[in-house]
């Protein structure tokens, strides 16, 4: 016979339903054809990085075609189940894990010391409960509901990473034939989608090729996508010698300013 502390299916299945509910219409609303097509302009950015820079090969200059393959799709799994926000909502809910973990532990004490008759223990115990009582009462109702809407928006932003990620991962197929520069970008690739930066990428080449199309675009640029392509490609020391993204970015924008 199951144990009461075991979660029922009919607990899980309506968050399971939700979570696909909300990929579906994720996945209607996303133009993943589009994803795909700026995937391969940044996997062909960090290729043409790896043929460039010297440390970059030699980084991999130990490994063979087939050990780069494997080394390019070992990301793939851990993908679809990243979350960007793990750290924040640990955070979180610390104060509450902490306060269900106090008041259990303190009707534990209540009860057996009220049981061996033992009734300053009792008397603190009891103490101790009406304390996380009253703490648990005294947070404004206004301050639970900013903290549960901003729970669902990471909720939400994760799940969006995570579908997103799961459709933009490369897998063996991809590698298979590529040539060593694409294999290696097809591993940086992967391993950005366990961060942010593969899909702030993916989402800034996805908005330059939709330019394209726009005449206001075309009289600034004649093609956009080629531009900024060139712009990084040809400062490929600028970016690897920097500390960070932003600060890579300050610089280049100095230097063409």
């Amino acid at each position: 016979m199951p144990s009461q502390s075991e979660t029922h299916p009919a607990h899980i299945l309506p968050r399971d339903k939700i979570s696909k509910l909300w990929t579906q219409l994720l996945l209607a609303l996303v133009p993943i054809n589009d994803l795909k097509t700026a995937r391969k302009q940044v996997v062909k950015i960090y290729a043409t990085a790896y043929s460039d820079i010297d440390e970059f090969q030699d980084a991999f200059s130990e490994y063979s075609n087939s050990d780069l393959r494997e080394w390019a799709v070992k990301p793939q799994g851990r993908i679809p189940n990243y979350d960007p926000h793990e750290t924040v909502t640990s955070l979180l809910a610390l104060p509450e894990k902490f306060l269900g973990w106090l008041s259990k532990t303190l009707t534990v004490v209540a009860v057996v010391s009220g049981l061996v008759s033992v009734r300053w223990v009792y008397s603190v115990a009891m103490d101790g409960l009406h304390l996380v009582t009253v703490l648990e009462a005294s947070v404004p109702a206004t301050v639970i509901a900013i903290g549960v809407i901003y729970l669902w928006f990471l909720y939400v932003d994760t799940l969006a990473h995570q579908t997103l990620g799961e459709e933009l991962r490369v897998g063996k197929d991809w590698v298979q034939k590529r040539r060593r520069a694409h294999i290696v970008g097809s591993g940086v690739w992967n391993r950005s989608l366990l961060g942010q930066a593969g899909l702030l990428l993916v989402g800034f080449f996805y908005f330059l090729n939709s330019l394209s199309g726009l005449p206001v675009a075309g009289r600034l640029f004649e093609d956009p996508t080629n531009y900024f392509t060139q712009l990084i490609t040809v400062n490929f020391d600028l970016f690897y010698q920097s500390d960070s993204l932003t600060d890579a970015l300050q610089q280049l924008i100095q230097k063409e300013t």
